[in-house]
């Protein structure tokens, strides 16, 4: 159903669930907390901007485009631009929850599944995952999707298909995708899970250095203390 190559599901699968713990490190550091004791309030921030940014790097690596829009102000989500217009979206399983639960009609993951015409005709799934169906009487649908169609910007044509990765780890490692028709409806779900690593690291460059194995060049070298001979005196 994706049109992704199974290399760039695997790798964008394993981005979601892997935490990089030099990153976690070097930003505790930055907020003078490097026991981990302290204040940590920007967290989950962090974690993301590493998905994100990971994100990014497939993309790149792939001949791929990204999409970055704005969330307010302190917050940007990055979408992955596929081949024939598909577009990828990324939450993780308990945000969207909330989503379902809470979410407005002008949430962008609801304003961006307006444009799934494609899966109209597919059946909706029996699953609790199918989003609020919008009020006619509250929302103007060609509005909608002209917000969206603002809020992607670059897109010179609007999506073909949308589809959502959705990810946990809170106990076991999943993650999911699904789409979405225009009436908010799950009509398609699959289940990656088999494709995360143990033990995953992703390296898209080579930069000769092994992590089970660096060693700093700047190690003091210990100095050798010259034996001293101490010669008594001969005392008449």
């Amino acid at each position: 159903m994706i049109n992704l190559h199974n290399d760039i599901i695997k790798a964008i699968v394993n981005t979601l669930v892997t935490n990089d713990p030099e990153a976690r490190l070097l930003y505790l550091q930055s907020i003078n907390n490097e026991s981990g004791e302290g204040t940590q309030n920007s967290s989950s921030k962090r974690k993301w901007d590493y998905r994100y940014n990971t994100l990014i790097e497939i993309a790149k690596s792939y001949g791929l485009q990204h999409i970055k829009i704005n969330r307010g102000k302190l917050w940007e989500a990055v979408l992955i631009l596929g081949q024939d217009n598909e577009l990828y979206v990324f939450f993780s399983h308990k945000n969207m929850k909330q989503i379902i639960r809470k979410g407005k009609n002008n949430h962008y993951l609801k304003l961006l599944n307006l444009f799934n015409e494609y899966f109209d005709k597919m059946c909706p799934l029996n699953t609790q995952m199918s989003l609020p169906i919008y009020d006619s009487d509250d929302e103007n649908i060609e509005d909608l999707k002209e917000q969206a169609r603002v809020m992607l910007g670059m897109m010179k044509v609007d999506p073909s298909k949308v589809f959502v990765f959705t990810f946990d780890h809170s106990f076991i490692s999943t993650v999911k995708a699904f789409a979405f028709n225009t009436r908010q409806e799950v009509v398609w779900e699959s289940d990656f899970t088999e494709l995360i690593d143990s033990n995953y690291r992703l390296v898209l460059k080579d930069d000769n250095i092994k992590p089970d194995t660096r060693e700093s060049k700047n190690t003091p070298v210990a100095k050798k203390e010259k034996k001293q001979i101490v010669r008594l005196k001969n005392i008449k």
